[in-house]
């Protein structure tokens, strides 16, 4: 009776020692995954890209921007071309998360800035003041996948289609007929 006690005391310890060692695994991957979030947005502010071949894959797809671009180089360069066409460009995190897998990595943002002109769609001096989440997927401590959500009546709004009414209603100013809806799942 004693050895059976015995035996299930030592698989009670263990049991707890490895559950500790999981909740100290996840929280080290969170922590680790936050702070190359951060140093992912910082890159894109300041237009620094040399830090992210460390924790970014060489072939990551992202899936964000109304079509996928594909590997770190092109990655670079959006972040690079995105940091030349915006002044004062500042992402705010108010809230990120890792899931228990560790898999994901989730974080809901503000972004902030000034274009300097046309190149994104919007006139230069035209105020961005968003909110979004974006979502990683992570394979062998490295960002593989990117998907990034924005508010559809915030963009609108910022892109002249357009202006809230007082009652808190979108007022469509936009000529649809006059736009390409082409259907960017197609290839």
């Amino acid at each position: 009776m004693k050895k059976l006690f015995f035996t299930g005391i030592v698989a009670m310890i263990c049991f707890i020692s490895c559950e500790q060692k999981n909740a100290t695994t996840t929280t080290n991957n969170a922590e680790r995954n936050t702070d190359r979030n951060h140093m992912v947005y910082t890159a894109m502010e300041t237009g620094d890209v040399s830090k992210l071949d460390s924790f970014i894959d060489k072939d990551i797809i992202d899936h964000g921007h109304g079509k996928e671009i594909k590997g770190i180089d092109s990655v670079k360069a959006m972040f690079t071309d995105m940091h030349n066409h915006m002044s004062g460009l500042k992402f705010d995190i108010m809230a990120e998360a890792t899931s228990a897998n560790g898999e994901y990595h989730f974080a809901w943002y503000k972004m902030s800035g000034t274009c300097t002109d046309a190149s994104m769609g919007m006139p230069a001096g035209t105020k961005m003041n968003t909110t979004g989440v974006d979502l990683v997927r992570i394979k062998d401590d490295k960002a593989v996948e990117h998907w990034s959500f924005k508010d559809p009546a915030e963009m609108m709004k910022m892109h002249g289609g357009m202006d809230m009414k007082k009652d808190g209603k979108m007022d469509p100013k936009m000529d649809h007929s006059k736009m390409d809806m082409k259907d960017s799942t197609k290839k």
